[in-house]
């Protein structure tokens, strides 16, 4: 489904290297660039470290620089904060040490970063933006070849098609050009980083994990200097863009100890001043071992069964994702169990929704490297259940605003079916599986919602999760039971709203404008 031309207004372009800018975006990557020409050495072993300091509050931000060849030396910023920020250098080179300037930071209207909500730590949620369930894609954003503009396109694809938030990988050994002698492949890297400014001006980012089985297994030991190089050039060089989430892997427990997956983990965490998300995948060959310290949970499950999902967000303290990545129309995942259709699709992520707000990664048709992914040359006709995932998180957004921060499952507030609802009960939100899903029961019948112990009236909707359909189901007052038919006996979303209390404030992004959710269409 096309929604047509939209218009991206960027109001900060990604800086020239060797510029010093008088202002900066925030929550936009600055670089600064340090040249030495009189540096003799592996230049990628050098250590270099910049710290970045808000003149106004004294708050810090202390990044790992990288070597990006041609004698220059590298710090990717990101202010967090309006203002004048200054920052020095500190290395063992004494051409790189005590280096200084300054920059000013002014307001972007980029979402920041997005993590654990500072203020509801099970929920993902932009920095300076809405609540979300972040959507993510498997496709090869560092290996695979192809154009910058073939890759703006799939990134306005992702951004405006499909309302997504990442594209997910996993690294292999080509990202050393040779590992045994600490060379990085500079050309990948490179590249890597100019998608990483496409997908940036797009409030999009990646998922990466650092290692897997198969092809994914790395030659180098844990904690071995190659593998602690490996992470500091990672973190240098992703570290200043505000859509990040890092895993140490799937199946790495087949040649990694509980002492080494907890190490890489501390030295992401000591190389990231933004706290981005980091965690361990479980299952499969993973089993549950995973790293101390984790911010986010990354859940392995083939399947999507609401109670699992549920179970996991409400004994967790952190966000979750469902990171077994659920393969949509993949004949090579039929065997394992997770070959999703896009109504399959569709389902699970509104399960998604309701278990509490998780994130997801959905894998393409194409077998490429013993796994199925998305590739570059068909992303937009591969991925089928686009026009429902379009769908959510604008729902999400335009309906629920920040009170979806407060909503967790309430399923004793309906006979049949999901119920999710804030603590004042001002918005009920209720999702019914229909006759078809693969994974949950569900009878298409209908549902009764308790409203005993409440004194307000509300305005009932169903909600056609695959057209965007808003149709009313009437008027109801607390103190009653009322039973709702859904429209057929497919999947639906009911929603009931406090009469009494206003609508959200819709979201608005500062980088794009003319787009209209479907659900803010009323269409009987």
């Amino acid at each position: 489904m096309k929604r047509g031309v939209f218009l991206l207004l960027l109001l900060f372009w990604p800086v020239a290297a060797d510029a010093e800018p008088a202002s900066i975006g925030k929550w936009r990557r600055h670089v600064v660039s340090l040249p030495n020409a009189t540096f003799s050495g592996n230049p990628f072993e050098l250590e270099l470290e910049a710290t970045f300091t808000h003149t106004a509050t004294g708050t810090t931000l202390t990044l790992p620089g990288y070597y990006a060849g041609d004698s220059v030396w590298k710090v990717g910023f990101m202010p967090t904060l309006t203002g004048e920020w200054t920052w020095l250098t500190a290395s063992p080179d004494p051409d790189l040490d005590g280096q200084s300037g300054s920059v000013t930071c002014v307001a972007s209207g980029n979402r920041g970063l997005l993590k654990a909500s500072a203020t509801r730590e099970r929920k993902w949620k932009y920095a300076d933006g809405p609540y979300v369930v972040p959507l993510a894609f498997r496709f090869d954003v560092f290996q695979e070849e192809g154009t910058l503009q073939r890759f703006t396109e799939i990134a306005d694809f992702l951004a405006h098609d499909i309302e997504g938030h990442m594209l997910e990988f996993t690294f292999r050994n080509e990202v050393f050009s040779n590992w045994t002698a600490h060379q990085f492949d500079l050309a990948l890297w490179d590249r890597l980083e100019q998608r990483m400014e496409v997908l940036a001006e797009r409030g999009l980012g990646i998922h990466f994990m650092f290692y897997s089985d198969d092809r994914q297994r790395p030659d180098w030991p844990g904690q071995s200097e190659t593998e602690a190089l490996l992470i500091r050039y990672t973190m240098a060089r992703l570290a200043g863009y505000p859509v990040l989430m890092v895993n140490t892997g799937i199946d790495i427990t087949e040649y990694r100890s509980q002492a080494d997956i907890d190490w890489l983990g501390q030295q992401v965490r000591a190389l990231d001043p933004y706290d981005h998300p980091v965690s361990s995948r479980r299952g499969g060959g993973s089993g549950n071992v995973v790293m101390g310290g984790e911010t986010f949970m990354s859940r392995g499950d083939r399947l999507a069964i609401i109670a699992d999902m549920t179970h996991y967000f409400e004994t967790a303290s952190i966000p979750v994702s469902m990171d077994d990545a659920w393969s949509e129309n993949s004949p090579a995942a039929e065997q394992r169990g997770k070959n999703f259709t896009e109504h399959d699709i569709r389902r699970a992520i509104w399960k998604c929704v309701m278990a509490g707000g998780l994130g997801a990664i959905i894998r393409g048709s194409v077998t490429y490297n013993n796994d199925t992914w998305f590739r570059m040359d068909d992303f937009e006709e591969d991925l089928e259940s686009e026009q429902f995932l379009v769908l959510v998180n604008p729902f999400l957004d335009n309906r629920l605003g920040d009170l979806y921060g407060e909503m967790v499952p309430q399923n004793q507030l309906v006979d049949n079916g999901y119920a999710i609802a804030d603590p004042a009960r001002t918005r009920i939100l209720v999702f019914l599986m229909g006759v078809n899903d693969e994974y949950d029961f569900g009878d298409g019948d209908s549902t009764t919602v308790d409203l005993t112990g409440l004194s307000s009236s509300y305005e009932a909707s169903w909600l056609n999760p695959r057209t965007g359909a808003d149709i009313p189901a009437g008027t109801h007052v607390g103190g009653s039971q009322p039973t709702f038919d859904p429209p057929s006996v497919d999947d639906w979303v009911l929603l009931l709203q406090d009469a009494s209390v206003p609508g959200p404030d819709v979201f608005t992004d500062g980088w794009e404008s003319g787009t209209t959710s479907a659900w803010s269409d009323v269409v009987p």
